[in-house]
């Protein structure tokens, strides 16, 4: 397991199959929270500091409360994972299933991934939405619907929920900002989940509306014909060669060859090469298993599902303009 991966389950050949606690098929809420780790609540404790002034009376430094401050304190193995406000309020893994369940108003087996990252301060569920209603496929390219809801226990960010595609071919996320949908839907943790049943419900129209411009998106990036100069043009844009004397280091040398080879490498063994589709994907590719960063490529998936890390993408969609 990976220093940041601390519990997780997967399912099938989701894309990190090869970390934690592997399923023959999707599980339900409940078996996914326990198969994945996340039966454990978190409350606040009052935070207390020692004094630098020696009090006499009790022959000892005194303690001090903070005020307004408060540790996240886990109950499985009392661990504190970050610290808050007083207006902080927790949101709870099992009320996170909870709300995932009431969006698509199902409680039937859907989720392939689940897990914590980093000791328990973040947590991660993934539902598949392929059975829910009103979300078509793509005409022209194999890609499933999935929902990722993501939560902190530190007081690092708000409980969000976005749509996150993902390409069979190549265990590739999606992730797309569309004009006039929502991709996200974010609950701040000022008020809690757990009785939010009516919201979660009127959240289903955005996802459905998401994935009805994303199949419209996509089918006219399939469309649209792209010229090999148009690739290269974005490739010399985003990854321009480094000066004559920089290219003398063998180091940057190399590192800009492969670089430069991998794009291309993804783009020609493109299905749809010679598209606007083909060439975001090339891209795409490249951020999520080739790019040089940190860790292995799981690891990296990981990371790129939890914190959407994928600029570089966007920038190839708005270059193509499309």
């Amino acid at each position: 397991m990976s220093a940041e991966v601390e519990t997780m389950f997967s399912a099938l050949e989701t894309p990190w199959h090869k970390l934690g606690t592997v399923t023959d098929g999707v599980l339900t809420a409940n078996d996914a929270l326990v198969t994945a780790g996340l039966d454990w609540k978190v409350e606040l404790k009052d935070l207390w500091y020692q004094s630098s002034v020696r009090n006499e009376a009790i022959g000892n430094k005194e303690l001090m409360q903070v005020p307004d401050k408060y540790a996240v304190v886990r109950d499985s193995d009392d661990s504190c994972l970050g610290t808050v406000g007083s207006k902080y309020t927790p949101l709870q893994n099992r009320d996170a299933f909870t709300f995932m369940d009431n969006i698509v108003d199902s409680g039937e087996a859907k989720y392939e991934t689940a897990g914590s990252l980093f000791n328990g301060k973040n947590i991660w569920i993934l539902m598949n939405l392929e059975n829910v209603e009103g979300i078509s496929q793509v005409d022209g390219d194999d890609i499933k619907p999935y929902m990722l809801l993501s939560n902190s226990h530190d007081g690092s960010s708000a409980l969000k929920v976005t749509m996150t595609p993902i390409r069979v071919v190549c265990n590739n996320t999606l992730r797309m900002a569309l004009k006039g949908a929502n991709q996200q839907i974010s609950v701040r943790h000022t008020s809690g989940i757990a009785n939010q049943v009516d919201y979660a419900r009127q959240s289903l129209g955005l996802v459905v509306d998401y994935y009805s411009s994303f199949q419209e998106q996509v089918e006219r990036m399939i469309n649209q014909e792209v010229a090999d100069e148009k690739f290269y043009d974005i490739l010399e844009n985003l990854f321009p060669r480094p000066s004559d004397e920089e290219m003398e280091k063998p180091r940057v040398s190399a590192n800009y060859k492969n670089k430069i080879a991998n794009i291309k490498s993804n783009y020609v063994q493109e299905t749809h090469v010679g598209t606007a589709w083909g060439v975001f994907n090339a891209f795409n590719s490249y951020e999520l298993w080739d790019k040089k960063v940190r860790g292995n490529a799981l690891e990296r998936q990981a990371s790129n599902f939890i914190h959407d890390n994928q600029t570089i993408s966007n920038r190839v969609k708005s270059l193509l303009e499309v």
